[in-house]
């Protein structure tokens, strides 16, 4: 727990330093939600399954923009070298990155939920917000998962600010209609009975892909 605590202090402070990744995360996270209001017509009433879709599609594309930088800092100048010399297990490493991947979402999504609100007149009341962080922490957990394992795949790779889209987007597939459907529902003030299937699915897919790239990280950071 040490060391987890360490390299995510650390990247943070480097984050914090210089806010690159929260800066245009929560520029491009605003800027769809802000274009898509317009697109469709400011004070119109838009049904749950639309603005359900709109949330999601705003946090996950903000939240790509910052994946990316977790390892590529690593290896710009070998860093990621001194990490695999030292004392460390790879899995450690594993959890502190994932850490980091899930803070930043989960900064980004404090900004852009409550705008999301403000502009698309959302109906997240008292009584539906626990099942609504609920759903955002299991989105979160999943994607941080799948993020962390293949950013350190294509952060060996030329152009992976191409190639981590390339091979995140299919994977986080189920993740992401899964948590469009219950948040939906949710917003439509359907019942947990009506969506706890889609519930149970972002639960099995957190518990398998943060399982798969647990185990395989170790693997992939030093092939890379």
């Amino acid at each position: 727990m040490k060391n987890i605590i360490t390299i995510v202090k650390k990247d943070l402070k480097l984050e914090f330093r210089k806010r690159e990744s929260l800066t245009s995360m929560l520029f491009f996270g605003i800027l769809v939600l802000v274009i898509l209001n317009i697109a469709i017509g400011i004070g119109q009433n838009i049904a749950p399954s639309i603005s359900g879709g709109i949330l999601w599609v705003a946090v996950i594309f903000a939240a790509v923009l910052g994946l990316d930088r977790v390892f590529s800092n690593e290896k710009e100048n070998r860093c990621i070298d001194g990490l695999l010399l030292s004392p460390i297990e790879p899995e450690t490493i594993f959890i502190a990155k994932m850490a980091v991947n899930l803070i930043f979402m989960i900064i980004v999504e404090l900004i852009i939920i409550p705008i999301f609100i403000v502009l698309y007149n959302s109906s997240i009341t008292l009584e539906n917000l626990p099942m609504f962080i609920a759903i955002v922490l299991l989105l979160n957990i999943g994607f941080s998962a799948v993020g962390t394992l293949l950013s350190a795949i294509s952060s060996g790779t030329r152009r992976n600010d191409i190639m981590l889209p390339i091979l995140l987007f299919p994977i986080l597939i189920p993740l992401i209609a899964a948590t469009v459907k219950a948040t939906s529902e949710l917003l439509s003030g359907s019942p947990v009975e009506k969506y706890s299937q889609w519930l149970y699915l972002t639960l099995a897919f957190d518990l398998i892909f943060f399982g798969s790239s647990y185990l395989l990280f170790e693997h992939v950071i030093k092939e890379g």
